[in-house]
């Protein structure tokens, strides 16, 4: 769910609201997170030679499960949703037993009720929109020769969350069954028998069904079909996924190798029961099978794992989430240090959006200008830094000097910044998401002044900001490396938003005839010519590194102050390829 960031199952973000209230509305800042895990596989269901498991043992990116919130203690009702939270869709941003899910739109994002009253939490994998209004979950289980997992079913609950922890395990459980065939040679043929290239297909099951989300009780068992199955590559292992069913008199599954057909009749009255795995040893011969015994085990054993949501492992590596809302942007009226471009100060609505932790590096750019290079054999002119450590040679792009890694890539152009964001699934920040972002819930001058007020800030700008000043912020007269210690982030654990270079934001604006963008009230159609530019730099005063602080520059313009941060807004979630963002973002 929404912890984006090193980015279990879920770490949704919930925030305040009541139950008859608009469930937009946030408190304290604070948020629910779901820390929710999938149950260990309880055999080896990993396809042998492909890497990758048949049924669902784990999480995949690009995953999505739907979530209920709901009175506590009450069974989910139209009646007991709370905040319009009905069937919310998150996605699983990362591989494995435990992943973080975002919410795939600010109206997905589900928030904490403002009263303190208990809440309950359903959820279940994988995602339909055609769940029925009474909560009936269509089961369908006829096509498993691609992806069985898809075909899956997984749920969990969680009753009486209070306020008073914002984490929410939740441990998802199989409701299906789970039938794994592991084939031999029978006794009398030749115990190297090739098996790759059989085919397998199971008749006489149920194949469609309706799983109830109020009570887990399935009914509705009809359409008996044949079903194709899924084998590993050299066809030893055969996993099925079946609906809990007691079977008919002509039920068996069915083997065909190259034209010889061998089968097993499954005993008619046989019993599957949900959450459980059945797995026989069956010798082929033609045209008879000889069965092994049968051992039947919980499909998946539960696994209790404390989590640290202070650890940063458990968030997307170098992205931090910025909750939608409603945001105040400028300096209030006879602010001494604002400019008359800094107002009026006004309220903007900010959709939730992922922003990057550090500006971008030489090194993240470099593998940007190569990919482009081995994608299309060039690079555009106005996407190559100039006059910078950044040459091209023997063939690809190189950080001339190694230790200059970590630096805040310069040079670049807006349109190069811009370029580089989309190509990771991103864009630059408007005005308005750089803004809040930066000042991280603080209305003084910088993000760092203490309850708002500005009394203290030659005492604590030191440790925040590299500008040019009379008393050096941090003893160097020049760029710092974007992870340097000496250097502390903001509330929000985002690096250097005040100084070390300026960061071009997406906005278009002309200027005024002092040369800085217009006044927020200017009324302008979206035209202009020139790019806006916010944070300051190690080049500029103290007060050019404030929160409000504007200026702009011409798209093309290529300097050593000017740098960039990516964001990722919530609407982008469905597309991105969250192992590239962390491959691309991490710092060395």
């Amino acid at each position: 769910m929404r912890v984006l960031g090193g980015w279990l199952i879920g770490a949704i973000l919930l925030m305040g609201c009541n139950a008859n209230d608009d469930h937009r509305f946030v408190s304290d800042n604070k948020v629910v997170k779901f820390n929710s895990w999938l149950l260990e596989a309880s055999s080896v269901s990993r396809a042998s030679g492909e890497g990758d498991f048949m049924t669902k043992e784990e999480w995949r990116a690009g995953d999505y499960i739907g979530v209920y919130m709901k009175e506590s203690g009450k069974p989910l009702s139209d009646h007991v949703i709370i905040g319009d939270v009905d069937n919310n869709k998150y996605m699983s941003t990362k591989d494995g037993k435990n992943s973080i899910f975002i919410a795939v739109s600010d109206d997905d994002e589900i928030y904490y009720p403002y009263n303190t009253l208990p809440v309950s939490f359903v959820a279940y994998y994988p995602y339909k929109n055609t769940v029925t209004d009474d909560y009936l979950y269509p089961i369908d289980i006829s096509d498993q020769k691609g992806y069985p997992a898809n075909v899956d079913l997984l749920y969990a609950t969680f009753e009486d969350k209070s306020l008073e922890s914002m984490n929410v395990p939740l441990t998802f459980h199989h409701q299906l069954t789970k039938l794994v065939l592991n084939l031999q040679p029978n006794l009398a043929e030749d115990k190297n028998a090739y098996f790759g290239g059989i085919k397998v297909r199971a008749n006489g099951f149920c194949t469609k069904a309706k799983f109830s989300l109020v009570n887990k009780l399935i009914s509705n068992r009809e359409e008996i079909e044949t079903i194709p199955v899924k084998t590993t590559s050299d066809g030893k292992r055969v996993e099925v996924i079946l609906i809990p069913q007691t079977v008919g008199t002509d039920t068996y599954i069915e083997f065909d190798l190259f034209g010889d057909i061998a089968r097993w009749n499954i005993s008619a009255n046989k019993v599957f029961e949900a959450g459980k795995q059945y797995e026989y040893t069956l010798y082929l011969g033609k045209p008879w099978i000889e069965v092994d015994e049968e051992k039947i085990s919980p499909w998946g054993d539960e696994i209790s794992v404390p989590v640290n949501w202070d650890d940063p492992k458990y968030f997307p590596v170098n992205l931090v989430k910025i909750s939608g809302g409603d945001h105040l942007i400028g300096s209030p009226e006879n602010t001494v240090e604002a400019a008359v471009n800094e107002y009026p100060q006004h309220e903007t609505s900010v959709g939730t959006f992922w922003i990057s932790s550090y500006e971008i590096t030489n090194k993240q750019y470099v593998d940007f200008l190569n990919f482009l290079s081995h994608q299309y054999g060039k690079v555009a002119e106005e996407l190559q830094p100039h006059n910078t450590i950044i040459n091209y040679e023997g063939g690809a792009w190189h950080v001339a000097n190694s230790s200059k890694d970590n630096y805040p890539v310069t040079n670049v152009t807006w349109y190069g910044a811009k370029a580089f964001a989309q190509w990771l699934g991103g864009d630059l920040p408007s005005e308005a998401e750089w803004e809040t972002a930066c000042r991280a819930g603080n209305y003084g001058l910088f993000s760092f002044s203490s309850d708002n007020n500005n009394d203290n800030i030659n005492d604590l700008y030191p440790l925040y900001v590299n500008c040019r000043d009379e008393i050096l912020s941090n003893g160097d007269n020049a760029v710092l490396p974007v992870n340097d210690n000496r250097l502390a982030p903001n509330k929000y654990k985002l690096y250097n938003m005040h100084g070390n270079v300026s960061e071009w934001c997406r906005d278009a604006v002309v200027r005024n005839a002092n040369g800085s963008p217009a006044p927020y009230e200017y009324k302008f159609s979206g035209e202009g010519n020139l790019c806006v530019i916010r944070g300051g730099s190690w080049k500029d005063p103290l007060m050019n590194c404030r929160s409000a602080s504007r200026d702009c520059a011409l798209p093309e313009m290529q300097t050593d102050y000017i740098g960039f941060r990516v964001v990722f807004p919530i609407s982008n979630v469905p597309n991105l390829d969250f192992g590239k963002i962390e491959r691309v973002l991490s710092i060395d």
